[in-house]
């Protein structure tokens, strides 16, 4: 009898589509930290049940969330404001919900990011 060859493994598709998006510190002793956003999103606060937490006082507990949405298979992140004190801002101004794109500066309490999308 003649061996059969192994079959090769078995490739597992994610179940969320990649958001090629990721935040990237600028500031403070994480600078250079590099936070890949799923397709599921993500918060971030001061509390330690947020998927990014910021160690900053002018943080609130439940700060902000980016949301994925999907538009013609491209994903598309938007920021929101979860009613913090200190506001987010994207490139100087104040933001409640706002559409980010490649490059934009987003400020959460004093923890500065970058946008990066491909």
């Amino acid at each position: 009898m003649i061996p059969q060859p192994a079959s090769p493994p078995t490739l597992r598709i994610a179940q969320e589509p990649p958001t090629f998006a990721w935040l990237i510190r600028l500031n403070g002793p994480q600078r250079g930290e590099i936070y890949a956003i799923p397709g599921a999103g993500l918060t971030i606060g001061r509390a330690p049940d947020n998927d990014l937490v910021l160690e900053d006082e002018t943080v609130s507990r439940h700060h902000a969330r980016l949301l994925v949405e999907s538009s013609l298979g491209r994903a598309q992140v938007y920021i929101q404001d979860l009613a913090s004190i200190n506001g987010v801002l994207v490139n100087g101004q104040s933001v409640v919900r706002h559409l980010l794109e490649d490059e934009d500066r987003v400020l959460v309490g004093e923890t500065l990011f970058v946008f990066k999308q491909l």
